[in-house]
């Protein structure tokens, strides 16, 4: 049953990788400072409201979720640590 429910959830979403700008800091850490689409479109990381580890609704490695202020809403942006990549999650 909880199988099912999980595939029925991630089908609901589909992974979208995005190129990110990130600014990287000298005491260590990094944050989302621009994200941007396949067609060019560009976006700026407002704010980064929470980074954590969960897991996301579709197949991913280990993501660490940034919780992000994007165009003034809540967005979430997802880094993939062992395949060194960002993505977002579409609803379909």
């Amino acid at each position: 049953e909880g199988e099912k429910r999980r595939k029925l959830r991630s089908m609901a979403y589909k992974k979208v990788c995005v190129e990110v700008l990130v600014r990287f800091f000298g005491e260590g850490g990094m944050r989302p400072v621009e994200l941007i689409w396949a067609d060019g479109r560009r976006y700026a990381v407002e704010r980064v409201r929470f980074i954590e580890r969960v897991p996301s609704h579709v197949p991913a490695v280990l993501p660490v979720r940034y919780t992000c202020i994007i165009g003034g809403r809540e967005k979430f942006l997802y880094f993939e640590p062992e395949r060194m990549r960002w993505f977002v999650e579409v609803s379909q």
